[in-house]
């Protein structure tokens, strides 16, 4: 599982690979110069979003590993966050897994679940679906795509 620094290099290096400028791929993706930034650095909190739009540009995707052994935290609010980032890392890996079994670019696929209805969906039952397999899951991004029902 890579960390959020190593991520960070390798989007810069992909980056800097194309001979494409922060601002210029900021202003293409449709996120803050800053926000950038800090994924490149592997700094600061941003959005999911943000970086599903940034790896779809860049043609990168990545994968989530287990998060066994991450500390659990007594405060309820960084329970929440770490129940959030778990979330997180599953939608992820959901449009990240999908995409790749419909050879399918990664932002595209992700507006199309956005748009649809599925990233919510993923979301609210994460409970209930993060313990699937990703043939399961697929499989039902797969009818929820085809129903075009939102």
């Amino acid at each position: 599982m890579e960390t959020k620094l190593e991520l960070g290099r390798r989007i810069k290096n992909k980056r800097l690979e194309l001979n494409l400028r922060v601002n210029d791929v900021a202003k293409e993706v449709g996120i803050a110069r800053a926000t950038l930034w800090s994924i490149e650095n592997g700094k600061g909190n941003y959005s999911i979003d943000s970086l599903i739009k940034l790896l779809g540009f860049l043609n990168l995707s990545f994968e989530i590993g287990s998060t066994e052994g991450i500390p659990s935290r007594k405060r309820a609010t960084r329970a929440i966050t770490l129940l959030d980032k778990k979330v997180n890392r599953f939608i992820v890996m959901c449009v990240t897994q999908y995409a790749a079994s419909v050879n399918k670019k990664l932002n595209e696929t992700y507006a199309e679940m956005l748009e649809k209805g599925i990233i919510d969906e993923l979301t609210e039952d994460y409970e209930d679906m993060h313990g699937m397999s990703i043939d399961m899951i697929n499989e039902y991004i797969r009818k929820r795509l085809s129903n075009g029902v939102k």
